[in-house]
């Protein structure tokens, strides 16, 4: 009974989800998590963070990285990918015109998470935004680990005699 998802799968997956967790280390060695938003391209997840960051100076000492992206409130609907991998500042005007392309196509079709949000926090975004302090960065697919435990339903209605469908 595989969980697993296929490259489709995984793909389509990254493209609708928002939020990523980056696990990067400490100075000491200790993992520490970060929640950021995402954008799926090119075969990579990217996200942009400030370039003083403590997120940054822990990939700069060590750039191998864990990034996960998970969704389900019932077990059934329990889905995620799971990437290990290195992340690298982006530099190419290309890929980050790509990226930039990305971003706002999945901020035209989910919103931008912005919405609803007083005028106070949208204009001081975009000013933080704007400092020119920020740094693109990728973490291509390398070694991914994924689940959809909506197989596991299926085939354990196939099993007891029902249709995979039924509910």
């Amino acid at each position: 009974m595989a969980t697993a998802m296929d490259s489709a799968a995984i793909a389509t997956y990254l493209e609708n989800q928002r939020t990523l967790i980056l696990s990067t280390t400490k100075k000491d060695g200790a993992p520490v998590a970060h929640a950021l938003w995402f954008v799926y391209c090119d075969g990579a997840v990217y996200f942009n963070i400030q370039a003083k960051s403590f997120k940054y100076k822990n990939i700069q000492r060590d750039n191998r990285v864990s990034c996960l992206v998970e969704s389900g409130e019932r077990y059934l609907d329990l889905k995620g990918v799971m990437i290990q991998g290195h992340c690298t500042p982006v530099t190419d005007p290309a890929e980050q015109e790509r990226h930039e392309a990305a971003r706002q196509e999945k901020n035209g079709r989910m919103g931008d998470g912005m919405t609803g949000m007083p005028e106070w926090f949208h204009s001081n975004r975009q000013q933080r935004l704007n400092r020119n302090d920020r740094v693109l960065l990728k973490v291509p697919l390398e070694k991914v680990t994924t689940w959809d435990f909506s197989k596991v339903a299926d085939y354990y209605k196939a099993k007891a005699g029902s249709k995979p469908a039924e509910q």
